[in-house]
């Protein structure tokens, strides 16, 4: 897994009327290549822009000279490979020059993993968990909670589909038993909706969240797949930066680990 981190500030002053992750990924589809827009599994996935930290959702006004960076992660080395080195003939946003302070290539899978059983999960952008419906609808059903199982099953099956992990069943089912979500809140509003610059609307989950693993046998596992989920969004809308996490190791207060 290989992320790229991208700084700059911004030359002239803009105006966006919708959710910046969409703004992201056609700037790297146009980088390498218009197949990216519709490959299953795509072997990237966006952060929306941050300005001055936070990201930018939906709607704002932002004046020339600010600090903007944004995230791309990769499942090929050579993909990353090729977007940074289009980006050596500099990078425009709004029609606006980027100029670039930063640009940053890690191999994010050669880092050491956390050993903490205790870690909080921040939801940057709207997150919505595809799920099941008992009867049939023609829209798609949506679970906004972050549940441990909704948040590791989709990173197993993001892992799996772009062949970074092994991960299966027997692991989901001890999540299922051992992982608890043991606080949550929000900035706000929890659910927030975004406009899509290409047209429609998403909703989803905007908050923070803090689990434990009541159990360390699968602490490596647990770690290898928040990993992915860090690297590659969870929940979908992923390639466009819906989805979007940041995960924080912490020190557990202080009880006996089982299993």
């Amino acid at each position: 897994m290989w992320r790229v981190r991208v700084l700059g500030r911004l030359a002239g002053g803009v105006v966006l009327t919708g959710f910046s992750g969409t703004l992201v990924e056609s700037l790297v589809v146009s980088r390498l290549g218009g197949w990216l827009h519709d490959a299953k599994p795509k072997p990237f996935a966006v952060s929306p822009l941050f300005a001055g930290g936070r990201p930018v959702l939906d709607g704002a006004a932002l004046g020339p000279g600010t600090e903007v960076e944004f995230r791309v992660g990769f499942a090929d080395e050579l993909l990353a490979l090729r977007f940074v080195d289009s980006l050596s003939g500099g990078v425009t946003l709004f029609g606006k020059p980027l100029e670039l302070a930063e640009l940053e290539f890690r191999d994010v899978s050669s880092e050491p993993l956390p050993s903490t059983p205790c870690f909080k999960v921040e939801f940057l952008s709207p997150t919505r968990f595809a799920v099941k419906p008992l009867y049939k609808r023609r829209r798609a059903l949506f679970d906004f909670t972050p549940r441990p199982l909704n948040l590791f099953k989709s990173a197993v099956r993001q892992g799996r589909a772009l062949g970074l992990l092994r991960l299966g069943g027997p692991f989901l089912r001890w999540v299922y038993t051992y992982v608890a979500l043991t606080d949550f809140g929000c900035w706000g509003k929890c659910v927030r909706t975004v406009k899509l610059l290409g047209g429609g609307v998403a909703r989803g989950f905007v908050g923070w969240a803090l689990y434990r693993a009541f159990g360390r046998r699968r602490l490596a596992d647990v770690w290898m797949a928040l990993r992915v989920a860090e690297v590659f969004n969870v929940g979908t809308g992923r390639g466009m930066g819906l989805g979007a996490v940041r995960v924080t190791p912490l020190e557990c207060p202080g009880a006996t680990d089982r299993g």
